[in-house]
């Protein structure tokens, strides 16, 4: 698998998401609602011979200031497990040609501080497999 390929991939098919804006790296700064697909964790050699590598791919999704109280409103919509809003529905249901099958997780929720603001976030793992030739 290439790792940019398998970014690039995730982060269009979050992008089909209304009105999820999507980053295939880390910003500077964000406009809300944004979801980041960040660098994975990366396991080699799955099988014998290169059969298959794994990745861990974190994607952290900002909704807005913690302290506003539409933000856990807007948040709940991304981490339901469905829904048109729904990461796991979203990503799980997406056809890809740079790896052959992702499982969304887990989300966790956190802060995170953009451009000085604090965001409240929902944190996606999501386990990709693919050949590792």
């Amino acid at each position: 698998m290439d790792i940019a390929d398998v970014m690039d991939e995730i982060a269009a098919r979050l992008e089909t998401i209304e009105p999820l804006r999507v980053i295939a790296h880390w910003p500077g700064s964000i406009s809300p609602p944004t979801a980041i697909v960040a660098l994975p964790d990366t396991t080699f050699d799955e099988t014998y011979g290169r059969g298959m590598d794994r990745l861990q791919l974190p994607v952290v999704l900002a909704v807005g200031k913690v302290v506003d109280r539409s933000a856990r409103d807007a948040i709940a919509a991304y981490v339901n497990g469905s829904g048109p809003k729904s990461v796991k529905q979203v990503v799980e249901s997406g056809t890809y040609t740079a790896f052959d099958v992702v499982r969304v997780m887990s989300a966790e929720f956190d802060t995170y501080i953009f451009g000085a603001v604090e965001h409240l976030v929902a944190i996606f793992q999501l386990d990709i497999a693919g050949d590792g030739a």
